[in-house]
């Protein structure tokens, strides 16, 4: 930085001046900036420099910047858009320092404009893999073979990044004190297939000076293996990182060969070797969320600067340390926060929603866990999907204090069967609880309907989560004809089918299929509704609720509705209860388009309208079981409804 000593005057106004300090960019304009504030730019009106001194100072003269002898030195003029006012720089000199950021413009390309695909590369990645063995410790060789089929830097650059994820490993023994560090120089590298994350940098920028394309290696802190949301990165040694940025068609992109090779396991402190495609070139927006760029003692010849963030707003440690940041599947998947940006929410009350949506990658399951230090509490979250793009993950605080929220999920593509890979962690401090924590059921993925519902010849399945205030809850959705829907109830965790208590019907419409409950218990239940999905033979599920009954309901189990009832397009309106009181008279009606006549033994049961069948019938004996039948255009007669007979009414469930 050159300094001016020629007026002590100017020397004071420095010192409360809100501006003063600068650097000349790339395009020879003069840049003033202030911590905290956006750059006030003052536009070259010369190319002359001070042939007196060497130095550029400057001080106001009327409506331009200028040295003391205006034959000599540089004029800037004040451009409108400056919000130049008159009293900052009254007579005052400006520093010229030699910044080491003028040289880095923010990125305008995204990754996606360069890789729409990962598969646009496939070739390039299978060459490098490929590399034969004997040019493996010579870098000439090497990357000659890695540049020979390669035609853009961009292709260029990622076969670097492939060779170098696929074939070094990491240090962790050096790493962790066990032995001698390994030399991070490149040809050790090359040599010993170890190193730490200066190597992998090292090595990079190695092989992209050969290539002649222009690299940096950037120092800072990195949230490491272990690192928990909301903690102060500095404060451990093993967050002290390094990583690249790399000059492609302009625009720098950030690279991290060391994390794209694979992890280390926090409680094992080994090494697991594991490709990752979101650490090439990965937008600024994102790395930013686990990078920082920041002196690291040691690492002094390398950049550090926060504005290699190479976003317009640089983030504070404090906000580093604080904004979301996904695991390796979350950034690699396209993951983003909907509704919390920061990875610490504080002031809870009673329960949360978290919102995160997608961006490139349909993940269909979704789970989370909540821990209480090392204990997982599995049965206070349950995931949702609220609109085809995105997940919430409601949380219900069990308590007062600090808990640990992991989110998993899976990828469409990978299949039901695969494994869940953590997305993000959450740290939740509730500072309001309920004084009865109530769990709800297991339900390890999403509530709510399959992605594929249409071949299940099923529309508007209504709300994932509802309230039975007073035990008895009717859910509505709308279904082809024919459809034969079997629900499966359970509640909480017990294992008992409580199907009994659950009724499909018709409505009064015929517009909608009516899902009618009798909630036995107070607490919080899961229904699942199965069908045959087209080109299938098997009932599979497609729609999962959760349900909360407030207040138990005390009536009689429902009838059976048989299959016809269905086919028919029924809604019976009496009775409901599959146990009727032996030798009583009872109330028939039954609704439907299709039926042409409704028969019991016991009974006469007549059309009065186009839809509507009503009548009295006589019940049977105790332990006998009657049917109320129906026929269509055929003539034939089928079972729709079933009853018993039996003295015993209300919470009975023998069948």
């Amino acid at each position: 930085m050159s300094t001016n000593k020629k007026n002590s005057k100017s020397n004071e106004s420095k010192k409360t001046s809100p501006s003063g300090l600068g650097f000349r960019d790339k395009d020879g304009r003069i840049k003033l900036y202030e911590e905290g504030k956006a750059p006030t730019y003052w536009e070259r009106n010369s190319k002359r420099t001070n042939a007196k001194t060497g130095e550029q100072t400057f001080t106001r003269k009327g409506n331009r910047f200028t040295d003391d002898d205006d034959d000599h030195g540089e004029t800037y003029t004040v451009p409108e858009s400056s919000g130049y006012t008159q009293k900052y720089f009254e007579e005052e000199w400006l520093e010229i320092p030699k910044s080491p950021t003028a040289g880095i413009p923010l990125p305008q390309k995204r990754r996606r404009d360069l890789l729409p695909d990962s598969m646009v590369l496939k070739n390039i990645d299978e060459y490098s893999m490929k590399a034969p063995l004997l040019m493996k410790e010579n870098l000439s060789t090497l990357v000659e073979y890695l540049t020979s089929t390669a035609s853009t830097d961009l292709e260029k650059v990622r076969a670097f990044y492939i060779w170098i994820t696929h074939n070094i490993n990491y240090d962790t023994s050096g790493y962790f004190g066990r032995a001698k560090p390994k030399p991070t120089d490149p040809a050790s590298v090359l040599r010993t297939r170890l190193t730490v994350c200066e190597g992998y940098c090292r090595l990079f920028e190695a092989f992209c000076v050969e290539a002649k394309i222009p690299v940096k290696i950037v120092s800072g802190f990195a949230k490491a293996y272990g690192y928990k949301p909301g903690s102060d990165v500095t404060q451990d040694v093993h967050n002290a990182h390094a990583w690249n940025a790399v000059l492609i068609d302009s625009d720098w992109f950030l690279c991290d060969v060391t994390w794209g090779a694979g992890y280390v396991k926090a409680k094992e402190k080994t090494y697991v070797a594991s490709f990752n495609e979101a650490y090439f070139l990965t937008d600024p927006e994102i790395f930013v969320t686990d990078h920082f760029p920041s002196y690291i003692q040691g690492f002094d010849q390398y950049e550090s600067d926060p504005r290699w963030q190479l976003i317009e707003e640089c983030l504070s440690l404090e906000q580093f340390c604080n904004i979301v940041n996904f695991d390796k599947h979350g950034k690699e998947w396209g993951i983003e926060p909907a509704s919390h940006e920061e990875a610490v929410i504080k002031g809870i009350e009673y329960e949360i929603d978290i919102i995160l949506k997608e961006a490139h990658e349909a993940v269909s399951d979704f789970v989370a866990f909540l821990y209480e230090d090392d204990r997982k509490l599995e049965q206070f979250t349950y995931t949702f999907k609220p609109s085809a793009n995105a997940v919430a993950v409601h949380v219900f605080m069990p308590k007062l204090g600090l808990f640990g929220l992991q989110i998993y999920g899976r990828r469409q593509k990978d299949g039901k069967h695969s494994n869940y890979q953590p997305i993000v962690k959450y740290v939740l401090h509730c500072a309001k609880a309920h004084q009865t924590a109530i769990p709800y059921p297991s339900h390890h993925t999403v509530y709510g309907p399959v992605h594929d519902l249409k071949r299940y010849g099923i529309s508007d399945i209504g709300d994932v989560y509802n309230e039975a205030k007073e035990g008895e809850i009717i859910l509505q959705l709308k279904a082809l004809p024919d459809v034969d829907i079997v629900p499966k109830l359970r509640y909480g965790d017990h294992n008992r089918d409580l199907r009994n208590y659950c009724f499909i019907d018709y409505s009064e419409c015929f517009k909608y299929i009516n899902v009618v409950l009798r909630l036995r218990y107070e607490g919080y239940y899961k229904l699942e509704l199965l069908a045959i999905p087209e080109k299938d033979k098997h009932y599979s599920t497609f729609m999962t609720y959760l349900i909360r009954c407030k207040r138990a309901c005390r009536d009689g189990i429902f009838l059976v509705s048989n299959i016809h009832a269905m086919k028919y397009m029924c809604c019976i309106i009496e009775p409901l209860s599959r146990i009727q009181m032996p030798n009583t008279d009872v109330y028939v009606c039954i609704k439907s388009p299709i039926l042409k006549s409704v028969r019991c033994p016991g009974g006469h049961i007549v059309k009065i309208d186009d839809v509507t069948f009503e009548g009295t019938i006589r019940t049977p004996n105790e332990g006998e079981t009657f049917i109320i039948e129906g026929s269509g255009n055929d003539g034939y007669y089928h079972s729709l409804y079933t009853y018993k007979a039996s003295c015993i009414v209300g919470d009975i469930d023998t069948e």
